[in-house]
């Protein structure tokens, strides 16, 4: 039994616990008759998760963790609580299992009231009652109250954490833009500077040999290839800075398209040794934008060149089925790699040893695509390259 001096006292602490601070001393004093001490040593465990609530306790002094699937890999610890706070009380009000385990940090003294004891004095005690209501309603109007500060504390931190990421990435974008443009810059002067070398050159050889008829016309050719290589990269670069192929659809002959291929080629295949041959088993007019499927073979072929460097066979060939135009290009060339392969229509990517823009072959994927085609590529160390180009076949 407690004397009146530390019963006063435990009143006065039992006060402070919102559980309890709307009650009477009357009340508190028949509630303190339920309870008992109870110590418990650092590391000990109160009660486990998902057990039956038989009791409620009251911290007098120390401090116990709340344990969320304790035990456990993926346990979370909720929260400490310490002294004057009341422990496992929801389990006697809503008659439900446990939803923590409570372990002590420390040493800890406990007061305790068993549910059966706490039960009984609610039905004899319509004071009590409606004092735990309003207490319990006082801790739900706290819990929402806390809940709408924490969102509103999400909600602020999410809008702050949007504002830096939108921010990294405008300058993540701002970064790639200027890396592209950089790439792009050195490519053309790469690319270009090549050409432009040669035609002065040419032009420089042009002058002292300007008696000789038969070198002027040779030398006209091979400037007009040099122009004509620098329209190419020009046009390939701008495709590409737009990103879309605006399609000028006409009737062709692919004898015609055929013919302006081999005068775009013949000089650099002759050069390599490479011997082209072309087969057209399509008769009748087709309908495409033939200055783009133009350079899609173009673009193909100098791939095809560049894997030919000591020479080799090209073939190049068109044929109808009931719906489809197909085109054939294949070379005797080194092949490629599955690697390789995996990565030839990515921009800037190229794997010829004589080097390149790294656009040929993702500008032919976006003039094919434009065209609702398809194009297919089979190739093998050693075995040369099979490329196969779909279109929708327009008579």
């Amino acid at each position: 039994m407690l004397n009146r001096v530390e019963e006063d006292k435990k009143i006065e602490f039992l006060k402070n616990i919102y559980f309890y601070h709307t009650m009477t001393d009357v009340s508190l004093r028949k509630i303190l008759a339920l309870c008992s001490e109870k110590t418990y040593e650092k590391g000990s465990v109160v009660f486990f998760e998902d057990t039956s609530g038989d009791c409620f306790f009251v911290i007098l002094d120390g401090e116990l963790e709340i344990w969320k699937r304790y035990g456990q890999v993926d346990e979370i610890l909720l929260g400490v609580s310490g002294s004057g706070q009341p422990v496992g009380e929801m389990a006697l009000i809503d008659n439900q299992p446990r939803s923590a385990t409570v372990r002590a940090r420390t040493q800890v003294r406990l007061l305790v009231i068993q549910a059966e004891d706490f039960n009984n004095l609610l039905v004899t005690e319509n004071s009590i009652c409606v004092t735990l209501l309003r207490s319990v309603t006082m801790m739900v109007r706290r819990s929402n109250q806390s809940h709408i500060t924490d969102l509103d504390r999400q909600n602020r931190e999410l809008a702050k954490a949007y504002i830096e990421l939108k921010a990294a990435q405008d300058e993540l974008v701002s970064r790639e833009r200027l890396s592209v443009v950089g790439r792009f810059s050195s490519l053309i002067l790469h690319d270009i500077r090549n050409p432009l070398s040669a035609l002065k050159s040419r032009i420089d050889l042009l002058q002292l040999n300007r008696g000789d008829p038969e070198y002027f016309a040779q030398s006209i050719l091979k400037i007009n290839s040099d122009i004509s290589r620098m329209e190419t990269l020009a046009a390939e670069f701008l495709d590409y800075a737009r990103g879309d192929i605006r399609l000028q659809m006409s009737i062709c002959s692919l004898d015609k398209l055929f013919e302006r291929f081999m005068d775009t080629m013949v000089l650099k295949a002759e050069r390599q040794q490479i011997l082209i041959e072309v087969h057209n088993c399509v008769e009748k007019p087709v309908i495409l934008d033939s200055d783009r499927i133009l350079r899609v073979l173009i673009n193909v072929a100098e791939n095809a060149c560049k894997a030919m460097p000591s020479g080799g066979n090209l073939s190049v060939s068109a044929s109808a089925g009931p719906d489809v135009l197909v085109l054939d290009v294949i070379d005797t060339g080194e092949g490629m790699s599955s690697e390789v392969l995996a990565r030839i229509f990515e921009p800037f990517y190229s794997s010829a040893a004589l080097g390149g823009t790294g656009l040929g072959m993702i500008i032919i994927k976006s003039i094919v695509d434009a065209h609702h085609g398809t194009v297919t590529v089979v190739s093998t160390l050693g075995s040369g390259t099979r490329v196969t180009i779909e279109l929708p076949l327009l008579m």
